[in-house]
């Protein structure tokens, strides 16, 4: 079966229809229904309309974790270089917390957890509080509830998560690293929280910020990438 595209008179009816029910702008909606009606709509002859393979192209030629990575890693090499810390970046997938991407400083000396590395999604990893924190409220149930690894939610633990959405970052020493100090804040798109950058903050004799220092680069740096991302 051949698929031809739609004719122009067909477009102009779905760009009528569709401002009627949107009450769009005239110009940008026909705007709109040109492109897609060109190139993601199609009809067989005499036949229904269908959706061609342009909007599958579309939607993987830039996938989701490719966007992240190509606008993140800059920020958190710039920030690594400014800070003379690591940092990486780690999202929540299939009930575990995974590295994506890290950032190594010049200095000859540094803590940073390798690409790829995956840990449970437990309340003792700074990436998934932060993560869960700053979910919209039916999400931060069910996160909740991998946290506490099958325990029930502790008044301290809820109590903390609120603590981190207020205050709209988490830091504090590690609780798997003695000595370092981990600094979190979430990476937002559009749609909500995607993933969590942790500074790694390690003290060391020729360590040029200071924790607060430090901060303020990392939450410049998760504003930057996040505005990017494409937060309102």
């Amino acid at each position: 079966m051949f698929w031809k595209p739609l004719p122009q008179s067909s477009m102009v009816c779905l760009c009528r229809r569709s401002h009627a029910a949107w009450n769009a702008r005239p110009a940008s909606c026909f705007a709109c229904w040109m492109f897609l009606c060109s190139a993601a709509i199609s009809r067989a002859p005499a036949g229904p309309y269908a959706l061609t393979l342009r909007l599958f192209e579309l939607a993987h030629r830039h996938p989701p974790v490719d966007r992240l990575l190509d606008v993140a890693v800059p920020h958190m090499q710039a920030l690594a270089r400014l800070t003379g810390q690591a940092n990486h970046l780690s999202v929540h997938h299939d009930a575990r917390l995974v590295v994506l991407a890290r950032a190594e400083p010049p200095e000859p000396m540094s803590y940073s957890v390798r690409p790829g590395a995956h840990f449970p999604f437990r309340d003792d990893r700074v990436s998934a509080r932060v993560i869960t924190a700053f979910q919209d409220e039916t999400h931060r149930d069910l996160l909740q509830d991998e946290l506490a690894a099958g325990r029930s939610l502790t008044r301290t633990l809820a109590t903390r998560l609120a603590a981190i959405r207020r205050r709209g970052y988490d830091e504090g020493p590690s609780d798997t690293i003695s000595g370092v100090v981990d600094i979190c804040f979430p990476l937002f798109d559009r749609y909500g929280v995607v993933a969590a950058l942790n500074l790694v903050y390690l003290k060391q004799r020729d360590t040029r910020l200071s924790v607060p220092q430090a901060r303020d680069a990392l939450r410049a740096a998760a504003r930057d990438i996040s505005h990017a991302l494409g937060k309102l």
